[in-house]
C-alpha cells in the first residue's frame, strides 16, 4: 500500500476522476488565498511526487481493470469504425442495391462519418507509434558582436 496523507489521497482520487490536476488540487486543499497560477504550480508539483504519481497509476490501473479497458480493446473499437466505413464505401459503389443493403447504408451513414474513419486511423497510428515524427524547420540567426579594446 502506498503511503499518502489524506489530502494526497483525495487529490489522487480526484485527479483520476476529473482528469484535471488543478481542479483535483482545489478539491483536496484549501486554496482560498491562492492565485490560479499558484494552485496550478502546486498541483503540478504534487502530481510529480513519487508516491502520489504511483498512487495515481494504481488508481488508473484499477479503473481500467474494473471497466475491462485496455489498449487492445481501444484498438478493436477503432477497427470496428474502420470496418463499418469500408463497408459503407463498398455498398455505396454498388449500382443495383437491395432494399436490405439500402437500409444498411442508411444505418451506417447515421453511425459514422469520414472524420470518424480518419480519427480512428490517426488514433491507432499514434497508439502503435507508427506516425512519423513531425519535422520543424527553425531558422536561427546568431550575431556575434566583437568589442574592441582601446
Amino acid at each position: 500500500m502506498i503511503k499518502l496523507t489524506p489530502k494526497e489521497e483525495k487529490y489522487s482520487q480526484s485527479y483520476v476522476e476529473l482528469g484535471n490536476k488543478t481542479e483535483a488540487y482545489r478539491g483536496a486543499y484549501n486554496c482560498s488565498n491562492m492565485t490560479d497560477k499558484t494552485i496550478h504550480e502546486k498541483a503540478c508539483r504534487l502530481s510529480k511526487k513519487d508516491n502520489v504519481r504511483a498512487r495515481i497509476e494504481e488508481l488508473r490501473d484499477n479503473l481500467k481493470k474494473a471497466n475491462k479497458i485496455d489498449k487492445q480493446w481501444i484498438i478493436d473499437q477503432h477497427q470496428e469504425i474502420i470496418d463499418w466505413y469500408k463497408e459503407l464505401k463498398q455498398l455505396a459503389k454498388q449500382e443495383d442495391i437491395s432494399d436490405k443493403d439500402k437500409k444498411r447504408v442508411y444505418m451506417l451513414k447515421d453511425l459514422i462519418k469520414g472524420s470518424d474513419f480518419r480519427g480512428s486511423l490517426d488514433s491507432i497510428t499514434k497508439m502503435l507509434g507508427l506516425n512519423e515524427p513531425e519535422k520543424v524547420k527553425q531558422d536561427i540567426k546568431i550575431e556575434i558582436i566583437e568589442k574592441k579594446r582601446d
